[in-house]
C-alpha cells in the first residue's frame, strides 16, 4: 500500500489474512520523521488517516514496523490520530527548520562527494 509522507515513495506491506502491517518507516513507536528534504506533511496525515481506517475496520492487530517495538491495532491508532493532531502549524514550523538543516547537510555531504 502506498503510503507517502516520511518519503514519497513510502509502503506498508498489510497481510490480510493474518492482520498483520509491515509498516516499515511509515510508522512506528516512536516520533515520526516528516522534516526531511522528501517528506511532506499533507501526505502524511492522508497516510495516518488510512492507516486509522484500516484499525476502525479490524485490518490490523499487529504492527511490525522498521524501527522499535511491534505494537497493536490500538497503539497504531494512537500513533497515527496523535501525529495528525499535531501537524498544526508550530509543527509545520518546526518542520521547515529541520528541513532546511536536513537539506544543507545533504548538498554539504554530496558536494564533498564530487570535489
Amino acid at each position: 500500500m502506498h503510503m507517502p509522507g516520511h518519503s514519497r515513495g513510502s509502503i506498508c506491506l498489510h497481510d490480510k489474512d493474518r492482520k498483520i502491517l509491515f509498516s516499515g518507516d511509515v510508522v512506528y513507536d516512536g516520533s515520526m520523521i516528516d522534516w526531511l528534504p522528501y517528506s511532506r506533511i499533507s501526505d502524511y496525515v492522508a497516510s495516518c488517516r488510512r492507516l486509522m481506517e484500516l484499525v476502525d475496520r479490524g485490518l490490523v492487530e499487529k504492527v511490525l514496523p522498521g524501527h522499535f517495538n511491534i505494537f497493536g491495532a490500538e497503539r497504531l491508532y494512537w500513533l497515527a490520530s496523535n501525529y495528525i493532531s499535531q501537524a498544526g502549524v508550530c509543527h509545520k514550523v518546526s518542520t521547515c527548520a529541520m528541513k532546511s538543516i536536513a537539506s544543507i547537510v545533504l548538498h554539504l555531504t554530496n558536494s564533498r562527494g564530487t570535489s
